[in-house]
């Protein structure tokens, strides 16, 4: 739970200063999910412009 006084001071501010907190509150979370999730990227295969696939797949089904 936030402390009491905090939460005065978060509500006294403006819109443009409110914005900032929630701005610099999400950066710090994603910054943490980068660092707890690693990112990897992996190569999907497609059937697009397989053609040669298709053909071996017509030829087995024949």
């Amino acid at each position: 739970m936030l402390p009491e006084k905090l939460v005065d001071e978060l509500q006294k501010l403006n819109r443009a200063d409110k914005l900032r907190v929630i701005q610099l509150l999400a950066n710090q979370l994603a910054d943490e999910d980068e660092t707890f999730f690693q990112v990897t990227q992996y190569e999907i295969w497609s059937p697009y412009d397989a053609a040669g696939a298709a053909h071996t797949l017509m030829q087995m089904l024949e």
